[in-house]
């Protein structure tokens, strides 16, 4: 995760790391720039970079023992999975239960070998998923982008600039994402 102190440093706001308590006027807005930055190099590649727990709401197992695809990569854990079983009772799966393969670029919940997944109450929303998600450290590439969209957001504050000439930077934000941006056929 990129921190205050970095985006600091590589706006100039500062010049070296340990003075990043010196300027605090717009910590809030930087660290809404820094999350900004997150949530679009997510979006473009459709890879989670920042560590986070998100959740997944099913309207039921799927039958059997298939798996069932999680909508995000990677996937480090599975947190919690509790789901209102056939007589309308809150039931909770332990980890143990569960095989979790994170091998392919769609990660997959299955039940362990040889066993199935719980009947459920015949009712939407009968499932709730919680994964820890994302990766331990941003690659340096993917540092490189976030740095420059921060940059970008914070000069260029408004939706529109006027009286000004400009253009994407070559080899900018798209270039450095393009490895890891996962690709979708159908």
């Amino acid at each position: 995760m990129i921190t205050l102190a970095e985006a600091k440093l590589h706006l100039r706001l500062i010049d070296d790391i340990a003075d990043a308590d010196s300027y605090t006027v717009e910590d809030t807005h930087i660290q809404a720039l820094i999350g900004a930055a997150y949530r679009h190099a997510e979006q473009v590649t459709r890879v989670m970079f920042e560590k986070r727990n998100e959740t997944l709401v099913l309207d039921g197992f799927p039958s059997g023992s298939e798996s069932i695809e999680l909508p995000w990569t990677p996937v480090a854990s599975i947190e919690s999975l509790d789901y209102i079983d056939a007589d309308g009772i809150s039931q909770s799966l332990d980890a143990e239960t569960l095989r979790l393969d994170t091998r392919p670029i769609t990660p997959r919940l299955a039940p362990q070998w040889g066993s199935l997944w719980p009947k459920t109450i015949d009712e939407p929303e009968s499932v709730t998923l919680i994964a820890g998600v994302g990766m331990d450290v941003t690659p340096p590439d993917v540092r490189a982008a976030l740095l420059l969209l921060i940059g970008h957001l914070y000069e260029n504050r408004e939706a529109v600039v006027i009286g000004t000439i400009s253009s994407e930077v070559p080899l900018g934000v798209q270039m450095l994402l393009a490895p890891y941006t996962l690709h979708s056929v159908g």
